[in-house]
């Protein structure tokens, strides 16, 4: 799985996951490392990814879900950013951003 996390205000976000050496992508902050359980992390507005063998669970801690958009894809498919990402997080190059969800950096996906 490929999960995008689309931030347009700082927020505090949840994930968790039942897997061990995930990381946490940023396009332009560094690389935050995940493991089982859940995990609180203060978000910047930017995009983000966490390439993972299983779903994860992405949550709002306020509850407040227009701060942010979740999507993701399975093995060999990129997320598609949502509609507002364009005009929320302009700047964005859609050409890094293709580059940045295409590339596999976080944990590698393999066939069960």
């Amino acid at each position: 799985m490929r999960t995008a996390i689309f931030v347009y205000q700082p927020t505090l976000i949840s994930i968790s996951t039942c897997e061990h050496d995930l990381e946490l992508c940023g396009m332009s902050t560094a690389t935050v490392p995940l493991s089982g359980d859940r995990k609180t992390l203060p978000f910047a507005p930017g995009v983000y990814k966490i390439d993972s063998c299983h779903d994860l669970e992405v949550t709002g801690v306020t509850g407040d879900t227009s701060l942010f958009d979740v999507v993701s894809s399975k093995k060999g498919n990129d997320p598609t950013p949502p509609a507002r990402a364009a005009s929320s997080l302009a700047p964005l190059d859609a050409a890094a951003l293709k580059a940045f969800l295409s590339t596999p950096d976080a944990k590698q996906v393999v066939n069960p």
